[in-house]
């Protein structure tokens, strides 16, 4: 009843321009299934470890260059299955539950990914699912392709791991986009925590997603809400792929206002992402994304 409460407390203050609401999952009941005395693979320690770590990026950055507060609750003892993003006058906030990270699914490199997308959600920019907010195929974009790469890009040892973890398919893309060893092993890295939560969502939704298996689908128009689990999986490893640069301090597009999902939004997207026209990897699967140029 509470959690009823709180997100009609926050739809209706949408409605007055002050704050939106972004979940990185639709509804669901998995909270049933969680069990806080069982073994994980993120502890307590861990999901703190990994939000501070978010924190000592994304506050001084946004503070910097935006003026905004970055705050990140941290609700470790609730069983909610989801991650969700809101912005209330200058406070930019991520909401991360325990029962995310305790799900089987979830590694602790994935659990980065989700607190990755809620702030992608943010910054990630075009294609906008309201004013302020990236829409969720953007913010799994935003993810991998840059909120990774800024948050790990100096863990060298831990990035290295990963190369002795990764399948062997998506370790070819991986050395096919990149050459640079550390470049390669930073990609192996956000390819693993990406299918840590394509498990989840396979999980949530019945199905099942793998590097080898593409999202056929080709959309008409833009899909603002939630990709289907193959088509997220798709996204992570495209981002992980793209050679552009993300300028985080830009959002692309939102500075055109009405007109942020217009051509003119895509095209300053494109200084900073993949897209179709300029690049053959990296760029947004079509099973969510509609090109406009």
């Amino acid at each position: 009843m509470l959690a009823k409460l709180s997100r009609t407390v926050l739809a209706v203050v949408s409605l007055v321009g002050s704050a939106a609401y972004a979940d990185f999952l639709p509804p669901n009941n998995l909270n049933l299934q969680d069990n806080r005395r069982a073994v994980s693979n993120v502890t307590e320690a861990q999901f703190n470890e990994t939000i501070d770590e978010a924190i000592a990026f994304y506050g001084p950055f946004m503070k910097a260059n935006f003026g905004a507060t970055f705050s990140v609750s941290r609700r470790w003892t609730d069983s909610t299955v989801n991650a969700s993003a809101t912005q209330f006058l200058g406070t930019w906030t991520v909401n991360m539950y325990g029962g995310l990270a305790r799900r089987p699914e979830t590694t602790q490199d994935g659990f980065a990914l989700v607190l990755c997308h809620e702030i992608g959600h943010h910054l990630g920019g075009y294609p906008f699912a309201s004013a302020w907010a990236a829409d969720e195929g953007e913010a799994d974009y935003f993810a991998t392709q840059s909120c990774a790469r800024d948050l790990w890009k100096d863990q060298k040892e831990k990035n290295a791991i990963s190369r002795d973890l990764i399948e062997a398919y998506p370790k070819a893309l991986c050395d096919a986009a990149w050459t640079d060893t550390d470049a390669q092993n930073l990609c192996y890295r956000t390819m693993n925590g990406g299918k840590s939560l394509a498990n989840l969502l396979s999980a949530l939704g019945g199905t099942k997603a793998s590097y080898e298996t593409t999202d056929k689908k080709v959309v008409k128009t833009t899909n603002h809400a939630h990709p289907d689990g193959q088509c997220r999986l798709d996204t992570y490893v495209a981002a992980s792929l793209c050679p552009q640069t993300f300028d985080a301090s830009v959002i692309p597009g939102k500075d055109l206002g009405s007109k942020r999902n217009t051509a003119d939004a895509e095209e300053a997207s494109g200084r900073f992402t993949c897209l179709a026209q300029d690049f053959t990897v990296g760029t947004r699967p079509l099973c969510w994304f509609k090109p406009l140029l």
